[in-house]
């Protein structure tokens, strides 16, 4: 099955997996605009594969309520946008044999990176790539 998308919006692009994918899907030809939290790894993305190929957007998605400005952004430097690939997220070890020892703060945090941000991004993204006639899509 080809992958029919022209311009990829890839959060978490910098590093793992979002790294791994970004850089096949540079190599197949596909516009990668890459989002992360460090700007530092985005800025060596862009340097290695060239502002032809890549562009480089730093973001954090547990910032809930800059969501829809972040999206507006996108859309409006990047109106060809087809495809919005959510890849970024955290995981930290949780015992909960010990109660005591949960930090809350922290488990609200990875909940709210993990999916509620993927919730604000869908809806923020979603009325956009609907209106458009080619295919498009949002992948979690």
């Amino acid at each position: 099955m080809a992958f029919p998308y022209r311009k990829i919006l890839v959060l978490g692009a910098t590093s793992g997996i979002g790294l791994a994918l970004s850089e096949r899907f540079i190599a197949r030809g596909i516009f990668v605009i890459a989002v992360g939290r460090r700007k530092q790894n985005l800025d060596e993305f862009v340097q290695k594969h060239g502002s032809d190929k890549t562009a480089a957007i730093q973001f954090d998605i547990g910032k809930l309520d800059a969501i829809p400005a972040f999206a507006e952004e996108v859309i409006k430097s990047h109106p060809d946008l087809d495809c919005v690939f959510m890849n970024s997220g955290m995981q930290r070890g949780a015992d909960f044999s010990k109660p005591e020892s949960l930090d809350m703060s922290l488990l609200t945090e990875e909940m709210t990176v993990n999916y509620l941000s993927y919730l604000a991004l869908a809806k923020a993204f979603l009325p956009f790539l609907m209106k458009k006639p080619e295919q498009t899509a949002l992948i979690a």
